[in-house]
């Protein structure tokens, strides 16, 4: 998938005559910067719909895709409005959802991540305060089911 450095990369470059008369170095210029705006016009219309694109992606799989539980799962996540605008990314935070539920019915492992997920919990510094308040709970309610409501 592309991203914004990738239009970077393949922006257009103003290409220096190679005429060696004033005249036809002029109008080789000319040229050039004409091939030019053309080029760099079409590259930032490139961008412009990647970035259109890209969000409707996202609102497709959002709207068609997600159940209301994984949407909830997914909202949780301290980087939904950062790195999961890339629809890539966010199918493949999904499928990871898919194959590792909370809701399941815990092993040792399981019980082991929900732990250390629990107690490596940070605070991003993009993130709002009172959503971090909202993960933590969330992830003390995942521990509360697994040990059980004595231990709380």
């Amino acid at each position: 998938m592309e991203s914004r450095s990738t239009f970077q990369a393949i922006a257009p470059r103003l290409n220096a005559p190679t005429q060696t008369e004033a005249d036809a170095r002029e109008t080789e210029m000319a040229q050039n910067k004409i091939l030019y705006s053309a080029k760099l016009d079409e590259n930032m219309q490139r961008a412009a719909y990647f970035e259109t694109n890209k969000r409707t992606v996202k609102s497709n799989i959002m709207l068609k895709f997600v159940t209301k539980a994984m949407d909830i799962k997914l909202r949780g996540e301290a980087d939904f409005t950062t790195t999961l605008e890339d629809p890539i990314k966010l199918l493949k935070r999904i499928e990871r959802f898919m194959k590792k539920s909370a809701d399941a019915d815990y092993d040792f492992l399981d019980f082991w991540e929900a732990n250390q997920k629990y107690f490596a919990m940070k605070h991003v510094t993009t993130e709002n305060f009172m959503h971090f308040k909202e993960r933590f709970l969330r992830q003390a309610e995942v521990l509360q089911d697994l040990y059980g409501v004595a231990w709380f």
